[in-house]
């Protein structure tokens, strides 16, 4: 039997591909370039007799070597028998907490760090925009200000 080849991607391969399709390097790290030409590294795992896929990041923001590091760590997790899809997630909330933890933090504050915990996961610069501008269009006039401690279902409802 062959042994899996890690590495398999060379930086100008990446730099030049542009057919759509999924183009391993290894290990369960792929390079992903969808029909509309967006090109991002999804990391492939299965755990528990379930395949997972994990979005890394764009090749604009994530470099090879970078895709390379993370797929690692996460092979490592998986070999543990951890879901780094699920920890991931959990670290993104403790980071989220720790803002809001804070007694003085405003709902603007806890947002905007949200949004930027969040902008890797999400596909495009454009859905943090969309985020961005519904929460300054509805939640910020009412909320914006407020300390998250103080917010209340009233507040909400005014939002809604």
């Amino acid at each position: 039997m062959a042994a899996r080849q890690l590495h398999r991607l060379s930086a100008l391969r990446v730099a030049k591909e542009v057919t759509p399709g999924h183009y391993a390097d290894g290990g369960g790290l792929y390079m992903q370039i969808a029909d509309s030409g967006a090109r991002s590294w999804v990391f492939r795992f299965k755990l528990n007799k379930r395949v997972r896929e994990m979005g890394l990041g764009p090749l604009s923001r994530v470099s090879l070597g970078e895709a390379r590091k993370l797929a690692t760590g996460y092979r490592e997790m998986v070999r543990d028998q951890i879901d780094p899809i699920l920890a991931r997630r959990e670290q993104q909330r403790r980071q989220l907490l720790n803002i809001s933890g804070d007694a003085n933090v405003t709902f603007r504050e806890a947002a905007e760090a949200y949004i930027r915990a969040q902008e890797t996961e999400w596909r495009n610069r454009k859905h943090a925009q969309q985020w961005s501008n519904t929460l300054k269009t509805y939640a910020f006039p009412v909320i914006g200000d407020v300390r998250v401690r103080d917010i209340d279902t009233a507040m909400i409802v005014r939002i809604l």
